[in-house]
């Protein structure tokens, strides 16, 4: 079944909706230039934006987390999340605390940040810094603030502004006269800024490297926010315990540096968590030989007086005998008395709810295979509690079951240590009765002799205490230097050669991309928002009334611009126009009593040029030896009058109410045969007027005095009074005008046409400016379908441009 003409114009309609991408080529070729500004400006743009951003660089740096989980908690840990992934989130946390920044910024210094301005850009300075600020702040000193600091070339003087907010909540700006070098305060508290080395002179200018500085003081809590912020610590690889630390900040070696300031306070941390309790009984050593040693020092005097007073210099060989086998008896039970000792520092720690972190068990000095294992067991299980707590809640049911696992494991070693107790008194028990038969023998030696000797006890007994007692010391002292961390450190942190921000080919590609993005935006818009007919292409999607011609922009402004002579292009092409309208007038089928002299011009809506194309096209049809006249019906808003500077006191509103003669209104123009009949004034009832018989009788006279009559009459999109006057026409031209004539105009034109309610219709595309696509890519001035191209564009011959542009129009 074949399409009938009304489907395909509907189907012609219903694509053109459709994106034409020769369309889009045309028009991105036609605005080439918005393409170029674009991307000219968005690529400077871009280039500004680099070299005025300071750049941020990433540093890393890897450490290894050693797995220390029990066994009785691994199995907790196991069937919740995880055991070995656990530890490894446990030192994440650990990683990313407050706390643990807080403790690295606070080793480097980094309170008080100095920027440079040079010009437009500020530059973050760090080991370089050419100033240096030394401070006492008040109480009363908010955790940040900054100084804006103006430095003079010539001398140490310079101007330091700041802002304080006042009681009100008002930001108040102060500014205070100051001299490099020399002290001065204010509200913020005492200050003293320095020349540093690096307060370079130019040699030419002999100027500093800059007189503007930035000097802004953060607290270590807010440094620590500040860093917290650009901290990144994630699992290096899957299935092992290697932690990737990531840094970010605008000066490298910065960034560095506090990398490793926090991966060195995390190893700290760590061996300080295994030395607690070693430490602990260090101090509790030290303590213990403190007294020793001055119990020493009083025996020592007491001894020599004892023997000055009663002349005795040594005892004897029996008594000796007797020294030796209590001394051994009392070095055993000194021994047993210390074990006590640290048995009952212990169990006092541990009632005290003191965690055990990671001690060493040898260091306690005691080497029972049980409590070492305890020790050990409360140690990891503590630690892991605390570092939990760092990203869970307290009542976390994991914690729960720890905290059971605490209390189970402090009882097993509370009742180990009481065992340990017991077996010690036993021994100390089973020590003394020896003791005691020793002592009834010496009771047999002189009095004198006696005393002596149980001084020189005492003070073997204190000595030998005091020896056990340093060699403990010792021990501890060599587990303490020898104490490394369960975590490794395996690459120091290191920046990144290329900044990650902002990168220059991105930025680049990126202003490249919207430099060519906005325009196409534009062109899109054109296509979908605008529908104004822009070319030859769009009336071809969108109907089928055959074209008459297209007149080009009339850059001049002349109102007439077919002459003698005149061989211009818009001249011309009314010539290929008068050329097609011969075709169209003589195979037209006529109605009956129609004239075939009458031509009528309308449009869709005002502004679309068909009085400037009635004209031309009459004075066209007059140089070309036929006698023509432009009648002027659009009596509702007349222009004639105005084009030609006639006046418009009589013209058509009065011939056809009777009130003048024909012969009367015709004004004669310049041209020979080229003659005009203006609206003449604006009547109360032009349609009316027009629906009468005058129009006719006028008409009819018209035709027997010229060849051809162009009818300019008033838009036939806003009022009826074309259609009426197409009655009368041997054939109408509808003027389309180029970005004026909205697309959805056509759609009433094209009912009139498929209807055949106007006999003859044809279209002249006015205003065609050569730029614009359809127009000047290979359609010539005067397309038309199948009436011919006219004598302009005959046999003329092409450029190799209009060639190549002709070929892709195709």
């Amino acid at each position: 079944m074949s399409e009938t003409p009304n489907s395909k114009m509907n189907n012609r309609i219903e694509t053109s909706d459709e994106v034409d991408f020769r369309k889009v080529i045309y028009l991105a070729l036609e605005n080439w230039h918005l393409f170029f500004v674009s991307v000219l400006l968005c690529v400077v743009i871009s280039y500004v934006y680099v070299w005025y951003t300071q750049p941020v660089y990433q540093m890393s740096a890897t450490v290894l987390v050693e797995d220390s989980s029990t066994d009785i908690s691994q199995a907790i840990l196991d069937e919740v999340v995880g055991g070995k992934k656990s530890n490894i989130e446990n030192e994440i946390a650990i990683l990313s605390s407050r706390s643990l920044m807080e403790k690295a910024v606070s080793t480097l210094n980094l309170n008080v940040n100095y920027t440079a301005k040079l010009g437009l850009r500020n530059v973050v300075m760090y080991n370089n810094t050419p100033l240096k600020m030394d401070y006492v702040l008040s109480s009363n000193a908010p955790s940040t603030f900054l100084f804006s600091l103006s430095v003079d070339d010539n001398s140490n003087d310079a101007t330091l502004i700041y802002e304080l907010v006042s009681g009100s909540g008002e930001i108040i700006e102060h500014e205070q006269q100051v001299v490099l070098g020399e002290e001065f305060s204010n509200e913020l508290g005492n200050f003293r800024i320095l020349k540093t080395e690096h307060f370079v002179k130019m040699a030419a200018g002999d100027s500093a490297v800059s007189q503007e500085y930035l000097l802004r003081y953060r607290s270590d809590e807010e440094l620590a926010t500040l860093y917290m912020e650009v901290l990144e610590v994630a699992e290096a690889r899957e299935k092992a315990s290697i932690l990737r630390l990531t840094f970010e900040d605008k000066v490298p070696q910065r960034g560095v540096d506090i990398l490793d300031a926090i991966l060195n306070v995390y190893i700290q941390n760590n061996i300080e968590k295994k030395n607690q309790l070693a430490s602990n009984s260090l101090n509790f050593i030290e303590d213990q030989l403190t007294v020793i040693k001055n119990e020493l020092d009083e025996l020592e005097v007491e001894i020599k007086s004892f023997k000055v007073t009663h002349g005795v210099s040594d005892v004897s060989v029996e008594a000796s005998f007797f020294l030796n086998q209590v001394g051994s008896l009392d070095k055993s039970t000194s021994e047993i008395d210390v074990k006590l000792s640290i048995i009952n520092y212990l169990e006092q720690y541990i009632a005290n709810n003191n965690d055990l972190k990671n001690a060493s068990p040898s260091s306690l000095g005691i080497a029972d295979p049980l409590l070492q294992k305890l020790i050990l067991q409360l140690s990891e299980l503590s630690s892991e509690r605390e570092s939990m707590l760092r990203f869970t809640r307290a009542d976390n049911p994991l914690l729960a079951a720890l905290d059971t696992k605490i209390r189970e494991t402090k009882n097993a070693l509370t009742n180990n240590i009481s065992s340990i107790r017991n077996g010690l008194l036993a021994s100390k028990k089973e020590l003394v009765a020896q003791s005691s038969s020793l002592e009834r023998k010496l009771n047999t030696l002189p009095k004198a002799e006696y005393e002596l000797l149980a001084l020189q006890r005492q003070y073997s007994i204190k000595e030998s205490l005091y020896l056990l007692l340093l060699e403990k010391k010792s021990e501890n002292a060599i587990i303490l230097a020898s104490t490394v961390s369960d975590n490794t450190v395996i690459d120091k942190a290191k920046s990144e050669d290329q900044p990650i921000s902002p990168k220059k080919n991105l930025v680049y590609l990126a202003g490249l991309l919207v430099g060519l993005g906005l325009p196409s935006i534009y062109i899109l818009l054109l296509l979908f928002v605008d529908k104004r007919i822009k070319g030859l292409e769009d009336l071809k999607q969108i109907t089928d009334i055959p074209l008459l011609g297209a007149i080009p922009h009339n850059a001049n402004k002349e109102y007439i611009v077919v002459r003698n002579n005149n061989n211009s292009a818009i001249a011309e092409s009314f010539r290929s126009a008068r050329t097609n309208l011969s075709f169209i007038i003589r195979s037209s089928a006529l109605k009956e009593g129609v004239s075939p002299k009458i031509i009528q011009l309308t449009s869709a809506i005002g502004s679309e040029g068909k009085s400037f194309c009635s004209i031309n096209l009459a004075s066209s049809l007059s140089l070309g030896g036929a006698k023509t006249i432009v009648v002027g019906l659009d009596l509702r808003k007349p222009k004639l009058a105005e084009y030609f500077n006639f006046s418009n006191a009589i013209g058509s509103s009065s011939v056809l109410a009777g009130i003048s003669e024909l012969n009367q209104a015709i004004q004669h123009t310049e041209i020979q045969g080229f003659d005009v009949l203006v609206a003449g004034p604006i009547p109360p009832n032009p349609s009316e007027l027009l629906m009468g018989s005058g129009l006719k009788l006028m008409l009819d006279e018209l035709a027997q005095h010229y060849d051809h009559i162009i009818l300019d009459t008033p838009p036939i999109g806003l009022v009826t009074d074309s259609l009426i006057i197409s009655e009368h026409a041997a054939t109408t031209i509808y003027v389309v005008r180029q970005n004026v004539t909205h697309s959805s105009s056509l759609s009433y034109v094209n009912e009139l046409y498929k209807t055949e309610a106007i006999k003859s219709l044809s279209i002249l595309f006015n205003d065609v400016k050569a730029t614009r696509f359809g127009y000047g890519y290979g359609y010539g001035y005067g397309y038309g379908y199948g009436y011919g191209n006219g004598y302009y564009s005959e046999n003329k011959k092409l450029s190799r441009f209009q060639t190549f542009t002709a070929f892709f129009s195709k």
